[in-house]
């Protein structure tokens, strides 16, 4: 299995996930302006799935347009999930209607919430860094995060 997801906090309401698999790779900007959070978005969805949530979704936007992830527990692998990103032209506030796939992939569920994990707890980190977290504030939800990294941390003990 050949996954990679990163995930970069930027200045001033932007970010930017890195996503590749298996030979494919996807990049998605981010704006903060529509959505408060958007690494809250992707948090919940995590919980949910800790939690035994079998699916999940999740809208980010961009300007114009934007990505909706889903992530789908795969009912005869129930340690997997089905990830998909599809994109859309739709301005915030509009229908969307035009999804189209972008990249999807089969991923342990395991594997997913310990490379979020690490990917959070990264730019957790770097928040503690006044220069860092200077044109970020406001921008990651710590409140968030600990209770997803509490849930993560059980989950992946019991694993």
């Amino acid at each position: 299995m050949k996954i990679n997801i990163s995930y970069y906090l930027d200045e001033h309401g932007w970010s930017t996930c890195w996503i590749y698999a298996n030979g494919r790779f996807h990049e998605i900007s981010i704006t903060h302006i529509f959505q408060e959070a958007p690494i809250e978005e992707f948090l919940n969805s995590l919980i949910g799935i800790i939690k035994g949530d079998t699916e999940r979704q999740f809208i980010w936007y961009g300007e114009p347009g934007g990505e909706q992830i889903s992530i789908k527990e795969i009912p005869n692998k129930k340690h997997m999930v089905h990830f998909k990103v599809e994109g859309f032209a739709e301005d915030y506030g509009e229908q969307i209607i035009d999804l189209e796939t972008s990249i999807e992939f089969e991923i342990k569920k395991q594997q997913l919430i310990r490379m979020m994990y690490f990917e959070f707890k990264k730019i957790n980190e770097l928040m503690k860094d006044k220069h860092y977290e200077e044109n970020r504030k406001n921008e990651f939800p710590f409140k968030r995060f600990r209770e997803f990294e509490k849930n993560a941390i059980k989950y992946l003990e019991m694993k």
